[in-house]
Protein backbone atom coordinates (compact mmCIF):
# COMPACT_ATOMS: atom_id res chain seq x y z
CA UNK A 1 0.00 0.00 0.00
CA UNK A 2 2.15 2.82 -1.38
CA UNK A 3 -1.09 5.24 -1.76
CA UNK A 4 -1.87 7.13 1.54
CA UNK A 5 -5.34 6.75 2.79
CA UNK A 6 -8.19 8.05 4.28
CA UNK A 7 -8.98 5.33 6.79
CA UNK A 8 -12.00 5.65 9.56
CA UNK A 9 -11.77 3.21 12.56
CA UNK A 10 -15.12 3.21 13.19
CA UNK A 11 -16.46 1.43 16.75
CA UNK A 12 -18.88 1.15 19.58
CA UNK A 13 -18.36 4.17 22.30
CA UNK A 14 -18.72 2.95 25.79
CA UNK A 15 -17.74 5.76 27.10
CA UNK A 16 -21.35 7.39 25.95
CA UNK A 17 -23.45 4.32 27.26
CA UNK A 18 -21.82 1.75 29.45
CA UNK A 19 -23.44 1.59 32.73
CA UNK A 20 -20.32 0.19 34.61
CA UNK A 21 -17.58 2.42 35.42
CA UNK A 22 -14.96 2.76 32.46
CA UNK A 23 -11.47 2.51 33.85
CA UNK A 24 -9.01 3.56 31.02
CA UNK A 25 -10.28 6.50 29.41
CA UNK A 26 -7.69 8.99 27.33
CA UNK A 27 -5.63 10.85 29.74
CA UNK A 28 -6.72 9.14 32.55
CA UNK A 29 -5.06 5.96 33.45
CA UNK A 30 -5.81 3.89 36.72
CA UNK A 31 -4.21 0.84 37.60
CA UNK A 32 -7.04 -1.47 37.64
CA UNK A 33 -5.12 -4.08 40.07
CA UNK A 34 -5.09 -1.29 42.53
CA UNK A 35 -9.27 -1.59 42.07
CA UNK A 36 -10.66 -3.74 45.02
CA UNK A 37 -13.67 -4.86 43.10
CA UNK A 38 -13.66 -7.13 40.18
CA UNK A 39 -14.37 -5.39 37.06
CA UNK A 40 -16.01 -5.77 33.87
CA UNK A 41 -13.40 -5.18 31.41
CA UNK A 42 -16.45 -5.92 28.49
CA UNK A 43 -17.34 -2.43 28.78
CA UNK A 44 -14.12 -0.83 27.42
CA UNK A 45 -12.35 -3.43 25.70
CA UNK A 46 -13.47 -1.80 22.50
CA UNK A 47 -10.43 0.86 23.39
CA UNK A 48 -7.79 -1.21 24.02
CA UNK A 49 -8.41 -2.45 20.26
CA UNK A 50 -8.96 0.95 18.62
CA UNK A 51 -5.59 2.02 20.38
CA UNK A 52 -3.71 -0.64 19.05
CA UNK A 53 -4.87 -0.73 15.15
CA UNK A 54 -4.41 3.41 15.27
CA UNK A 55 -0.92 2.85 16.87
CA UNK A 56 -0.05 0.08 14.02
CA UNK A 57 -1.04 2.17 11.69
CA UNK A 58 0.85 5.28 12.79
CA UNK A 59 3.97 4.16 10.98
CA UNK A 60 2.37 3.87 7.24
CA UNK A 61 1.67 7.89 8.04
CA UNK A 62 -2.00 7.10 6.60
CA UNK A 63 -5.04 9.72 7.27
CA UNK A 64 -6.41 7.99 9.99
CA UNK A 65 -9.71 9.17 12.06
CA UNK A 66 -11.26 7.72 15.18
CA UNK A 67 -15.18 7.54 14.79
CA UNK A 68 -17.11 6.58 17.51
CA UNK A 69 -20.74 5.31 17.47
CA UNK A 70 -23.34 5.93 20.09
CA UNK A 71 -26.59 6.95 20.72
CA UNK A 72 -26.82 9.21 17.33
CA UNK A 73 -26.57 7.47 14.46
CA UNK A 74 -26.97 10.57 12.52
CA UNK A 75 -23.90 12.01 13.57
CA UNK A 76 -22.39 8.62 12.05
CA UNK A 77 -24.04 9.31 8.73
CA UNK A 78 -22.96 13.04 8.30
CA UNK A 79 -19.32 12.21 9.46
CA UNK A 80 -19.43 9.42 6.32
CA UNK A 81 -20.45 11.94 4.44
CA UNK A 82 -18.70 14.99 5.28
CA UNK A 83 -15.46 13.14 5.61
CA UNK A 84 -15.80 10.22 2.87
CA UNK A 85 -13.02 7.22 3.75
CA UNK A 86 -10.87 5.26 1.56
CA UNK A 87 -11.77 2.81 3.74
CA UNK A 88 -13.50 1.79 7.26
CA UNK A 89 -11.50 -0.09 9.09
CA UNK A 90 -14.88 -1.75 11.84
CA UNK A 91 -14.29 -2.17 14.69
CA UNK A 92 -17.92 -1.73 15.78
CA UNK A 93 -19.73 -4.61 18.02
CA UNK A 94 -22.90 -2.97 19.19
CA UNK A 95 -24.78 0.31 19.52
CA UNK A 96 -25.87 1.56 22.70
CA UNK A 97 -24.35 -2.44 24.12
CA UNK A 98 -26.84 -3.79 21.44
CA UNK A 99 -25.26 -6.40 19.93
CA UNK A 100 -27.81 -6.93 17.42
CA UNK A 101 -27.12 -3.97 16.06
CA UNK A 102 -23.87 -4.74 15.08
CA UNK A 103 -25.01 -5.64 11.56
CA UNK A 104 -26.76 -2.77 10.55
CA UNK A 105 -24.18 -0.41 10.72
CA UNK A 106 -21.81 -2.63 8.31
CA UNK A 107 -25.33 -2.32 6.52
CA UNK A 108 -24.62 1.44 6.36
CA UNK A 109 -21.69 1.40 5.21
CA UNK A 110 -22.53 -0.30 2.26
CA UNK A 111 -25.84 1.78 1.56
CA UNK A 112 -23.34 4.19 1.77
CA UNK A 113 -21.14 2.64 -1.07
CA UNK A 114 -17.80 2.94 1.46
CA UNK A 115 -15.47 -0.11 1.49
CA UNK A 116 -14.90 -1.59 4.85
CA UNK A 117 -12.93 -4.81 6.73
CA UNK A 118 -14.20 -7.73 8.08
CA UNK A 119 -17.50 -9.30 7.89
CA UNK A 120 -20.19 -8.56 5.75
CA UNK A 121 -24.25 -6.94 7.04
CA UNK A 122 -25.40 -10.16 6.06
CA UNK A 123 -22.84 -12.79 7.62
CA UNK A 124 -22.46 -10.71 10.85
CA UNK A 125 -26.45 -11.24 11.67
CA UNK A 126 -26.10 -14.49 10.78
CA UNK A 127 -23.20 -15.57 13.15
CA UNK A 128 -25.33 -13.96 15.73
CA UNK A 129 -28.20 -16.56 14.79
CA UNK A 130 -26.55 -19.58 17.21
CA UNK A 131 -29.20 -22.26 16.03
CA UNK A 132 -29.18 -20.85 12.21
CA UNK A 133 -25.64 -21.24 11.96
CA UNK A 134 -25.90 -24.98 14.17
CA UNK A 135 -28.43 -25.84 11.29
CA UNK A 136 -26.34 -24.92 8.41
CA UNK A 137 -23.31 -26.54 9.81
CA UNK A 138 -25.85 -29.95 10.15
CA UNK A 139 -26.85 -29.45 6.43
CA UNK A 140 -23.25 -29.04 5.33
CA UNK A 141 -21.41 -31.95 7.48
CA UNK A 142 -19.73 -30.19 9.74
CA UNK A 143 -19.68 -31.61 13.28
CA UNK A 144 -21.38 -29.35 16.23
CA UNK A 145 -22.95 -30.62 19.42
CA UNK A 146 -26.63 -31.74 18.92
CA UNK A 147 -28.95 -28.98 20.24
CA UNK A 148 -32.47 -27.92 20.36
CA UNK A 149 -34.34 -24.67 21.12
CA UNK A 150 -36.65 -23.69 23.81
CA UNK A 151 -39.20 -21.12 23.96
CA UNK A 152 -40.92 -22.77 26.96
CA UNK A 153 -38.76 -24.75 29.98
CA UNK A 154 -41.64 -27.54 28.74
CA UNK A 155 -39.60 -29.04 26.52
CA UNK A 156 -39.00 -33.01 25.72
CA UNK A 157 -34.99 -33.51 25.13
CA UNK A 158 -35.70 -36.09 22.14
CA UNK A 159 -32.67 -38.15 23.06
CA UNK A 160 -30.62 -35.52 23.79
CA UNK A 161 -28.34 -36.41 27.16
CA UNK A 162 -27.17 -34.57 29.53
CA UNK A 163 -24.75 -32.63 30.58
CA UNK A 164 -25.92 -30.36 28.79
CA UNK A 165 -25.22 -26.32 28.33
CA UNK A 166 -27.95 -23.62 27.88
CA UNK A 167 -26.99 -20.41 26.58
CA UNK A 168 -28.99 -17.50 24.91
CA UNK A 169 -29.26 -17.99 21.14
CA UNK A 170 -28.59 -14.52 19.71
CA UNK A 171 -25.55 -12.72 22.26
CA UNK A 172 -22.07 -13.17 21.24
CA UNK A 173 -18.89 -12.55 23.83
CA UNK A 174 -19.91 -15.18 26.20
CA UNK A 175 -22.96 -12.87 27.40
CA UNK A 176 -25.23 -15.25 29.48
CA UNK A 177 -22.92 -18.35 29.84
CA UNK A 178 -22.20 -18.91 33.65
CA UNK A 179 -21.15 -21.76 35.47
CA UNK A 180 -24.80 -23.03 35.85
CA UNK A 181 -25.42 -22.90 32.12
CA UNK A 182 -24.02 -26.76 32.32
CA UNK A 183 -26.84 -28.68 33.66
CA UNK A 184 -26.88 -32.22 34.51
CA UNK A 185 -30.63 -32.98 35.42
CA UNK A 186 -33.90 -31.83 34.42
CA UNK A 187 -34.27 -29.52 37.36
CA UNK A 188 -31.29 -27.69 36.41
CA UNK A 189 -32.33 -27.55 33.13
CA UNK A 190 -35.74 -25.73 33.63
CA UNK A 191 -34.32 -23.22 35.71
CA UNK A 192 -31.49 -22.42 33.24
CA UNK A 193 -34.30 -22.04 30.86
CA UNK A 194 -36.32 -19.82 32.26
CA UNK A 195 -33.45 -17.74 33.23
CA UNK A 196 -32.41 -17.19 29.54
CA UNK A 197 -35.70 -16.41 29.02
CA UNK A 198 -36.12 -13.69 31.79
CA UNK A 199 -33.06 -12.10 31.65
CA UNK A 200 -31.94 -12.13 27.76
CA UNK A 201 -35.73 -12.03 26.18
CA UNK A 202 -35.07 -14.64 23.66
CA UNK A 203 -35.43 -18.43 23.40
CA UNK A 204 -32.67 -20.62 25.04
CA UNK A 205 -30.16 -23.02 22.94
CA UNK A 206 -30.07 -26.03 24.81
CA UNK A 207 -26.93 -28.36 23.38
CA UNK A 208 -25.34 -31.26 24.65
CA UNK A 209 -22.08 -30.72 26.54
CA UNK A 210 -18.45 -31.52 24.62
CA UNK A 211 -16.22 -32.63 27.32
CA UNK A 212 -13.17 -31.48 25.07
CA UNK A 213 -10.80 -29.30 24.86
CA UNK A 214 -11.78 -25.74 24.02
CA UNK A 215 -9.75 -24.39 20.46
CA UNK A 216 -10.01 -21.87 18.73
CA UNK A 217 -8.34 -20.72 15.38
CA UNK A 218 -7.67 -17.55 13.82
CA UNK A 219 -8.35 -17.31 10.16
CA UNK A 220 -7.75 -14.34 7.14
CA UNK A 221 -7.91 -13.95 3.87
CA UNK A 222 -10.85 -14.25 1.13
CA UNK A 223 -12.24 -16.31 -2.16
CA UNK A 224 -11.36 -15.16 -5.20
CA UNK A 225 -14.51 -12.40 -6.95
CA UNK A 226 -15.13 -15.43 -9.71
CA UNK A 227 -16.35 -17.18 -6.62
CA UNK A 228 -13.19 -19.66 -7.10
CA UNK A 229 -11.50 -20.68 -3.72
CA UNK A 230 -8.68 -18.37 -2.73
CA UNK A 231 -5.68 -19.01 -0.36
CA UNK A 232 -6.84 -18.45 3.42
CA UNK A 233 -4.43 -18.89 5.98
CA UNK A 234 -4.99 -20.51 8.82
CA UNK A 235 -3.24 -19.46 12.24
CA UNK A 236 -1.68 -21.92 14.40
CA UNK A 237 -4.21 -23.44 16.54
CA UNK A 238 -4.93 -22.04 20.62
CA UNK A 239 -6.49 -23.45 23.39
CA UNK A 240 -7.78 -22.51 26.50
CA UNK A 241 -6.46 -24.15 29.83
CA UNK A 242 -8.81 -24.81 32.71
CA UNK A 243 -6.40 -27.06 34.49
CA UNK A 244 -6.44 -24.34 36.98
CA UNK A 245 -10.07 -24.05 37.30
CA UNK A 246 -11.70 -25.77 41.26
CA UNK A 247 -12.90 -29.04 40.20
CA UNK A 248 -16.47 -28.01 40.38
CA UNK A 249 -16.35 -25.14 38.35
CA UNK A 250 -17.15 -26.65 34.49
CA UNK A 251 -14.67 -26.48 31.52
CA UNK A 252 -16.13 -23.54 29.76
CA UNK A 253 -15.37 -20.13 28.78
CA UNK A 254 -18.11 -18.08 30.57
CA UNK A 255 -18.31 -14.19 30.58
CA UNK A 256 -16.36 -14.07 34.11
CA UNK A 257 -13.57 -16.26 32.44
CA UNK A 258 -13.53 -13.74 29.46
CA UNK A 259 -14.28 -9.93 30.50
CA UNK A 260 -14.28 -10.55 34.61
CA UNK A 261 -10.98 -9.43 35.83
CA UNK A 262 -10.26 -10.58 39.20
CA UNK A 263 -12.72 -13.71 39.32
CA UNK A 264 -11.63 -17.61 39.70
CA UNK A 265 -12.79 -17.73 36.32
CA UNK A 266 -10.71 -14.94 35.12
CA UNK A 267 -7.53 -15.76 36.44
CA UNK A 268 -7.49 -19.36 35.62
CA UNK A 269 -8.81 -19.80 32.41
CA UNK A 270 -5.12 -19.33 30.43
CA UNK A 271 -5.33 -18.96 26.80
CA UNK A 272 -1.76 -20.29 24.85
CA UNK A 273 -0.98 -20.64 21.23
CA UNK A 274 -0.10 -23.24 19.86
CA UNK A 275 -2.09 -25.85 21.46
CA UNK A 276 0.02 -28.62 22.39
CA UNK A 277 -0.19 -32.61 21.95
CA UNK A 278 -1.98 -32.58 18.46
CA UNK A 279 -0.65 -34.89 16.00
CA UNK A 280 -0.13 -33.38 12.14
CA UNK A 281 -3.44 -35.42 10.95
CA UNK A 282 -5.85 -33.52 13.83
CA UNK A 283 -4.16 -30.26 12.89
CA UNK A 284 -5.00 -30.76 9.44
CA UNK A 285 -8.60 -31.58 10.16
CA UNK A 286 -9.27 -28.99 12.84
CA UNK A 287 -7.68 -26.11 10.43
CA UNK A 288 -9.66 -27.61 7.37
CA UNK A 289 -12.65 -27.26 9.71
CA UNK A 290 -12.03 -23.61 10.53
CA UNK A 291 -11.35 -23.11 6.48
CA UNK A 292 -14.87 -24.92 5.90
CA UNK A 293 -16.75 -22.84 8.24
CA UNK A 294 -15.24 -19.59 7.56
CA UNK A 295 -16.27 -20.27 3.52
CA UNK A 296 -19.40 -21.24 4.24
CA UNK A 297 -21.11 -18.33 6.45
CA UNK A 298 -18.99 -15.90 4.28
CA UNK A 299 -16.47 -14.49 6.49
CA UNK A 300 -14.24 -11.98 5.23
CA UNK A 301 -10.71 -10.98 5.64
CA UNK A 302 -10.44 -12.02 9.57
CA UNK A 303 -12.47 -14.49 12.16
CA UNK A 304 -12.40 -16.86 14.91
CA UNK A 305 -13.78 -20.54 14.13
CA UNK A 306 -14.37 -21.42 17.85
CA UNK A 307 -14.40 -25.33 18.64
CA UNK A 308 -14.85 -28.35 21.25
CA UNK A 309 -12.27 -31.34 19.65
CA UNK A 310 -12.87 -34.63 21.84
CA UNK A 311 -11.78 -37.94 20.13
CA UNK A 312 -10.75 -36.45 16.79
CA UNK A 313 -13.76 -34.52 16.07
CA UNK A 314 -13.54 -30.98 16.05
CA UNK A 315 -17.17 -29.45 17.10
CA UNK A 316 -17.97 -26.39 16.28
CA UNK A 317 -19.40 -24.00 18.38
CA UNK A 318 -19.55 -20.89 16.28
CA UNK A 319 -17.96 -18.28 14.13
CA UNK A 320 -16.86 -15.03 15.53
CA UNK A 321 -16.60 -13.00 12.21
CA UNK A 322 -15.44 -9.87 14.15
CA UNK A 323 -13.28 -11.07 16.68
CA UNK A 324 -11.11 -8.85 19.30
CA UNK A 325 -8.01 -8.03 17.62
CA UNK A 326 -6.07 -5.63 20.33
CA UNK A 327 -2.91 -5.92 20.61
CA UNK A 328 0.13 -5.45 24.38
CA UNK A 329 -3.32 -4.23 26.04
CA UNK A 330 -2.01 -5.54 28.48
CA UNK A 331 -1.32 -8.18 26.24
CA UNK A 332 -2.54 -9.60 22.86
CA UNK A 333 -5.95 -11.06 22.33
CA UNK A 334 -6.33 -14.94 20.89
CA UNK A 335 -6.13 -13.67 17.43
CA UNK A 336 -3.47 -11.19 17.68
CA UNK A 337 -1.50 -13.90 19.50
CA UNK A 338 -2.30 -16.53 16.93
CA UNK A 339 -1.10 -14.34 14.82
CA UNK A 340 2.26 -13.92 15.90
CA UNK A 341 2.53 -17.44 16.39
CA UNK A 342 2.20 -17.42 12.38
CA UNK A 343 5.02 -15.08 12.20
CA UNK A 344 3.11 -12.48 11.43
CA UNK A 345 3.90 -9.40 13.73
CA UNK A 346 0.73 -7.01 14.48
CA UNK A 347 1.59 -4.09 12.38
CA UNK A 348 1.88 -6.45 9.72
CA UNK A 349 -1.49 -8.51 10.54
CA UNK A 350 -3.55 -4.97 10.50
CA UNK A 351 -1.90 -4.26 6.92
CA UNK A 352 -3.25 -7.48 5.59
CA UNK A 353 -6.38 -7.14 6.59
CA UNK A 354 -6.59 -3.79 4.93
CA UNK A 355 -5.16 -5.10 2.02
CA UNK A 356 -7.26 -8.20 1.82
CA UNK A 357 -10.39 -5.76 2.18
CA UNK A 358 -8.90 -3.09 -0.37
CA UNK A 359 -8.69 -5.96 -2.90
CA UNK A 360 -12.10 -8.11 -1.86
CA UNK A 361 -14.25 -4.03 -2.77
CA UNK A 362 -11.88 -3.98 -6.03
CA UNK A 363 -10.44 -0.86 -4.38
CA UNK A 364 -6.72 -2.36 -5.00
Amino acid sequence: MNKKLNISLVFNDPVQYAKGPIYDLPGKHIDIDSVPEEIDMSEYGVLDEVRSVERALAPLEHNTKLVPVALDINKLINELNENRPDIIFNLCESVDGDSTQEMNIAGLFELLKIPYTGARAFTLGMALNKPLVKTILNQNGIPTAKHLVANTSNIHLNGHKFPLIVKPSREDASIGIENESVVTNELALKQRIEYVLDEHKQPALVEEYIDGREINVSVVGNDLPDGKAGELITFPISEIDFSGLPEDYPKIVTYNAKWMYKTVEFENSTAFCPAPNLTDDEVRIIQETAKKVYRLLGASDYARVDMRFKNGIPYVLELNPNPDIASDAPEDTGFTRSAKAYGWEYGYLIQQIIRYALKRWNVL
